[in-house]
């Protein structure tokens, strides 16, 4: 579903992303974690189309970015860390609004609203202003909009930013189940997190990928020791 091959960013003579290799197929929620400075967000970046990078390639779901990017984004639903949203426009309005944003047909976009409001469970708040709501809420508003148009790869930065502990465990709930349908690329810092619900895990430090393993595999086969200690181990490892 998505693939980068061998993909390089530069910012001048700093390498910020350096050769990196990335597969998400269909069914699959891959985690992408590393310190600050790693190179996630460009990379979540190059493979959504925001930034085209020095070398190397992206598909998806068959488009290749260079030659089609129209082709190619919009088989993507993609949630930035801050998502700009509307203060004054009401959740449904909205997803209504971006949905005819991507090309949703006219005759479909109402469809569309309620399977984003029913898969990011905001059907309590669906005609509520998004200036009310909580930053939870205006998360699962954000996914949502990356849901709207029925992509086959979602690809969310930091979703879980600024969430408290049972915002993160509901918006976990959803991305798993978002992920039985469709591929699910997420950075996030939320290392625990993910030991619940990623297919793979990949550690990124310095521009590179240090490991692209399952949770168990990374945890040395299931014994003892978190995930969240066995990704330390492998970043301070020289």
């Amino acid at each position: 579903m998505l693939s980068l091959t061998a993909v390089v960013k530069r910012y001048g003579r700093r390498i910020a992303v350096d050769g990196v290799d990335l597969a998400v197929g269909r069914g699959e929620l891959v985690g992408l974690v590393g310190p600050n400075g790693a190179g996630k967000t460009t990379a979540l970046r190059i493979a959504v189309g925001y930034l085209d990078p020095d070398a190397g390639g992206v598909m998806i779901d068959g488009a290749a970015m260079a030659a089609d990017r129209r082709a190619a984004r919009a088989k993507i639903g993609y949630l930035p860390e801050h998502a700009p949203l509307p203060v004054d426009d009401t959740v449904a309005g909205y997803l209504a609004y971006r949905a005819r944003l991507k090309r949703v047909a006219a005759a479909g976009v109402a469809a569309a609203v309620d399977r984003a409001i029913e898969r990011a469970a905001l059907g309590s708040v669906r005609g509520r202003v998004i200036a009310t709501l909580s930053k939870g809420f205006r998360q699962r508003v954000g996914l949502a909009d990356a849901l709207i148009a029925d992509p086959p790869l979602v690809v969310l930065d930091e979703p879980t930013a600024g969430l408290d502990p049972v915002q993160v465990r509901e918006l976990r709930g959803q991305l798993a189940a978002v992920a039985a349908e469709r591929a699910v690329l997420v950075s996030t810092h939320a290392l625990g997190e993910l030991a619940a619900i990623a297919t793979r895990v990949v550690v990124m430090r310095a521009g590179k990928v240090l490991a692209d393993a399952t949770p168990a595999a990374l945890r040395g086969g299931g014994g003892g020791g978190s995930l969240e200690d066995a990704i330390v181990a492998r970043l301070e490892a020289p």
